[in-house]
Protein backbone atom coordinates (compact mmCIF):
# COMPACT_ATOMS: atom_id res chain seq x y z
CA UNK A 1 0.00 0.00 0.00
CA UNK A 2 3.11 2.62 1.04
CA UNK A 3 4.60 1.78 -2.27
CA UNK A 4 1.48 2.07 -4.31
CA UNK A 5 1.13 5.70 -2.64
CA UNK A 6 5.06 6.38 -2.76
CA UNK A 7 4.47 5.83 -6.89
CA UNK A 8 2.19 7.72 -7.21
CA UNK A 9 3.50 10.63 -5.26
CA UNK A 10 6.78 10.11 -7.69
CA UNK A 11 4.60 10.25 -11.07
CA UNK A 12 2.90 13.58 -9.76
CA UNK A 13 6.14 15.05 -8.87
CA UNK A 14 7.80 13.83 -12.25
CA UNK A 15 5.12 15.09 -14.27
CA UNK A 16 4.50 18.98 -12.65
CA UNK A 17 7.27 19.74 -10.55
CA UNK A 18 8.92 21.42 -13.91
CA UNK A 19 5.73 23.07 -15.20
CA UNK A 20 5.32 24.47 -11.61
CA UNK A 21 9.13 26.12 -11.37
CA UNK A 22 8.27 28.09 -14.55
CA UNK A 23 4.84 29.42 -13.16
CA UNK A 24 6.55 30.01 -9.72
CA UNK A 25 9.63 32.11 -11.68
CA UNK A 26 7.26 33.22 -14.07
CA UNK A 27 4.93 34.80 -11.46
CA UNK A 28 8.15 36.60 -9.43
CA UNK A 29 9.23 34.72 -7.04
CA UNK A 30 12.93 34.29 -6.49
CA UNK A 31 14.68 31.28 -8.08
CA UNK A 32 16.34 30.35 -4.73
CA UNK A 33 13.04 30.61 -3.19
CA UNK A 34 11.37 28.68 -6.18
CA UNK A 35 12.02 25.23 -4.75
CA UNK A 36 10.92 25.86 -1.57
CA UNK A 37 7.47 27.14 -3.13
CA UNK A 38 6.60 24.28 -5.49
CA UNK A 39 7.72 21.55 -2.57
CA UNK A 40 5.31 23.48 -0.10
CA UNK A 41 2.57 22.84 -3.00
CA UNK A 42 2.79 19.38 -3.26
CA UNK A 43 2.49 18.84 0.60
CA UNK A 44 0.03 20.84 0.62
CA UNK A 45 -1.60 18.74 -2.27
CA UNK A 46 -0.41 15.22 -0.44
CA UNK A 47 -2.47 16.29 2.55
CA UNK A 48 -5.86 17.59 1.26
CA UNK A 49 -6.42 15.90 -2.61
CA UNK A 50 -6.40 12.19 -3.74
CA UNK A 51 -3.37 10.98 -5.56
CA UNK A 52 -5.24 9.28 -8.02
CA UNK A 53 -7.10 12.32 -9.40
CA UNK A 54 -7.68 12.22 -13.50
CA UNK A 55 -4.71 14.76 -14.79
CA UNK A 56 -7.29 17.77 -15.38
CA UNK A 57 -8.31 18.53 -11.87
CA UNK A 58 -5.05 17.57 -10.83
CA UNK A 59 -3.36 20.30 -12.91
CA UNK A 60 -5.47 23.05 -11.71
CA UNK A 61 -5.46 22.14 -8.16
CA UNK A 62 -1.51 22.01 -8.15
CA UNK A 63 -1.52 25.12 -10.24
CA UNK A 64 -4.33 26.82 -7.78
CA UNK A 65 -2.16 25.66 -4.77
CA UNK A 66 1.04 27.00 -6.09
CA UNK A 67 -0.56 30.37 -6.75
CA UNK A 68 -1.69 30.40 -2.95
CA UNK A 69 1.68 29.55 -2.16
CA UNK A 70 3.35 32.15 -4.08
CA UNK A 71 0.62 34.90 -2.56
CA UNK A 72 2.00 33.76 0.69
CA UNK A 73 5.38 33.73 0.39
CA UNK A 74 4.66 37.73 -1.09
CA UNK A 75 3.23 38.75 1.95
CA UNK A 76 5.60 36.76 4.22
CA UNK A 77 8.49 38.67 2.07
CA UNK A 78 6.21 41.86 1.97
CA UNK A 79 6.96 41.98 -1.93
CA UNK A 80 5.07 44.54 -4.48
CA UNK A 81 4.52 42.04 -7.71
CA UNK A 82 1.85 43.54 -9.43
CA UNK A 83 2.44 46.40 -11.67
CA UNK A 84 -0.24 48.08 -13.83
CA UNK A 85 0.94 48.53 -17.06
CA UNK A 86 3.76 46.16 -17.08
CA UNK A 87 4.66 43.87 -19.94
CA UNK A 88 6.45 41.62 -17.40
CA UNK A 89 3.00 40.94 -15.39
CA UNK A 90 1.00 40.00 -18.62
CA UNK A 91 4.05 37.94 -19.75
CA UNK A 92 3.87 36.17 -16.32
CA UNK A 93 0.15 35.14 -16.48
CA UNK A 94 0.14 34.15 -20.06
CA UNK A 95 2.97 31.50 -18.81
CA UNK A 96 0.69 31.18 -16.18
CA UNK A 97 -2.22 30.01 -18.74
CA UNK A 98 0.06 27.80 -20.86
CA UNK A 99 1.25 25.39 -18.21
CA UNK A 100 -2.76 25.46 -16.57
CA UNK A 101 -4.01 28.45 -14.95
CA UNK A 102 -8.20 27.59 -14.97
CA UNK A 103 -9.68 29.44 -18.75
CA UNK A 104 -12.34 31.24 -16.07
CA UNK A 105 -9.81 32.33 -13.60
CA UNK A 106 -7.58 33.71 -16.22
CA UNK A 107 -10.52 35.34 -17.98
CA UNK A 108 -11.38 37.00 -14.37
CA UNK A 109 -7.86 37.63 -13.94
CA UNK A 110 -7.73 39.57 -17.11
CA UNK A 111 -10.85 41.32 -16.85
CA UNK A 112 -10.57 42.77 -13.05
CA UNK A 113 -7.40 43.91 -14.65
CA UNK A 114 -8.97 45.57 -17.74
CA UNK A 115 -11.15 47.18 -15.17
CA UNK A 116 -8.76 48.75 -13.01
CA UNK A 117 -6.72 49.88 -15.80
CA UNK A 118 -9.91 52.03 -17.26
CA UNK A 119 -10.30 53.39 -13.78
CA UNK A 120 -7.03 54.71 -13.60
CA UNK A 121 -7.54 56.23 -16.73
CA UNK A 122 -10.50 58.25 -15.73
CA UNK A 123 -8.32 59.95 -13.17
CA UNK A 124 -6.49 63.04 -13.58
CA UNK A 125 -2.73 62.69 -14.44
CA UNK A 126 -1.90 64.35 -11.16
CA UNK A 127 -3.96 62.01 -9.47
CA UNK A 128 -3.13 58.95 -11.06
CA UNK A 129 0.42 59.67 -10.75
CA UNK A 130 0.27 59.65 -6.87
CA UNK A 131 -2.37 56.95 -6.66
CA UNK A 132 0.08 54.82 -8.97
CA UNK A 133 3.22 55.82 -6.64
CA UNK A 134 1.00 55.13 -3.15
CA UNK A 135 -1.38 52.82 -4.14
CA UNK A 136 1.27 50.44 -6.57
CA UNK A 137 4.23 51.29 -5.88
CA UNK A 138 3.64 51.35 -2.23
CA UNK A 139 5.45 54.64 -1.63
CA UNK A 140 4.88 56.64 1.47
CA UNK A 141 3.26 59.89 0.62
CA UNK A 142 5.87 61.81 2.35
CA UNK A 143 8.11 60.70 -0.28
CA UNK A 144 5.60 61.13 -3.29
CA UNK A 145 5.25 64.43 -2.10
CA UNK A 146 8.70 65.15 -2.38
CA UNK A 147 9.12 63.66 -5.81
CA UNK A 148 6.11 65.61 -7.57
CA UNK A 149 7.41 68.70 -5.52
CA UNK A 150 4.66 68.89 -3.80
CA UNK A 151 2.94 69.77 -0.12
CA UNK A 152 2.26 66.41 1.93
CA UNK A 153 -1.21 67.52 2.71
CA UNK A 154 -1.74 68.00 -1.67
CA UNK A 155 -0.33 64.83 -2.20
CA UNK A 156 -2.59 62.94 0.47
CA UNK A 157 -5.39 64.95 -1.10
CA UNK A 158 -4.70 63.54 -4.31
CA UNK A 159 -4.38 60.02 -3.32
CA UNK A 160 -7.60 60.28 -1.28
CA UNK A 161 -9.69 61.92 -4.15
CA UNK A 162 -7.86 58.97 -6.60
CA UNK A 163 -8.72 56.11 -3.77
CA UNK A 164 -12.49 57.80 -3.92
CA UNK A 165 -12.82 57.95 -7.57
CA UNK A 166 -11.77 54.67 -8.11
CA UNK A 167 -14.17 52.82 -5.24
CA UNK A 168 -16.79 54.75 -7.00
CA UNK A 169 -15.89 53.52 -10.37
CA UNK A 170 -15.17 49.76 -9.61
CA UNK A 171 -17.47 49.72 -6.88
CA UNK A 172 -20.54 48.28 -7.93
CA UNK A 173 -18.78 45.88 -9.18
CA UNK A 174 -16.12 44.29 -7.06
CA UNK A 175 -18.18 46.09 -4.23
CA UNK A 176 -15.19 48.41 -2.66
Amino acid sequence: MQQDVNGLLQAIYDGYQKPLRIIALAIGVPEKDVEDVVQETFISYYAHYPLDWEPGPMKHMLTTILRNKCIDYFRKYRREWLILDSDQFNEAWEAVFQYGHDLVDYMIDKEIEQDVKEAFAQLTESMKLAAKLYLVDGIPEREIAEMLDITPVACRARVSRAKKLLRKLLGDKYGV
